[in-house]
């Protein structure tokens, strides 16, 4: 599999995002603040751009160029987003199931339904699927982000410090357990982080950091 996520030189917020690449099963980090990180996941996972915007960030594949912000982008590039992975009024079931309900891929959805059991025994919420997510710790929602992505088999994960929060020892655990997991899908990762000492614990292949504008 050959599939690449790739965007051309970004300017956010007085600072340049130098262009980059992230091919299948490699992990790259991307250092900037949060309010960046949040404007460039806009970029991916939103509205398509459109005019001088479009195609700044696209996914390369086999057989064509997906641009980001597509129903077709998004069913093949995952995320992981720091405390957004719950609403508190469903089901953790339903909660991990919900980016295929948004969907409406039937075909899609009933694979889900069938692994979800399995996801929800490795992430280690079987026990509590059924139970209304209400309020949650930071470890709870990475556990539900972690299990999306598990069900989607993401060609490319886009992920953000979602450890944050997280006391030492459910640190520790998480880490490992992603790792794990990563392993078995065999994505990408596109990594933001506010610092290159993020305790991730990812070897990456590269790290490139958003740059300041210069000032007269």
């Amino acid at each position: 599999m050959s599939d690449t996520l790739r965007w051309r030189e970004l300017d956010m917020y007085g600072g340049i995002v130098p262009p980059g690449k992230v091919a299948y099963g490699e992990y790259v980090r991307l250092v900037m603040d949060g309010r960046c990180q949040y404007d460039f996941m806009r970029h991916l996972f939103f509205e398509a751009d459109t005019g001088e915007e479009a195609w700044q960030v696209w996914l390369e594949t086999d057989t064509a160029s997906i641009q980001a912000g597509t129903p077709e982008f998004i069913e093949r590039v995952g995320s992981m987003i720091r405390h957004r992975g719950l609403l508190a009024n469903l089901s953790l079931r339903e909660n991990l199931l919900l980016p295929f309900l948004y969907r409406g891929d039937t075909e899609k959805l009933r694979r889900a339904e069938k692994e979800i059991d399995e996801v929800a025994e490795f992430i280690g919420l079987a026990s509590s699927l059924n139970e209304q997510a209400g309020e949650r710790s930071a470890y709870t929602h990475a556990l539900v982000s972690l299990g999306r992505c598990l069900l989607l088999h993401p060609d490319i994960i886009v992920a953000q410090e979602v450890h944050v929060g997280m006391p030492p020892e459910r640190l520790t655990h998480f880490r490992a357990l992603a790792l794990e997991a990563l392993n078995v899908l065999g994505s990408g990762v596109l990594y933001l982080t506010a610092s290159e000492h993020e305790g991730s614990g990812v070897e990456f292949v590269r790290t490139l950091s958003l740059k300041m504008h210069a000032t007269a």
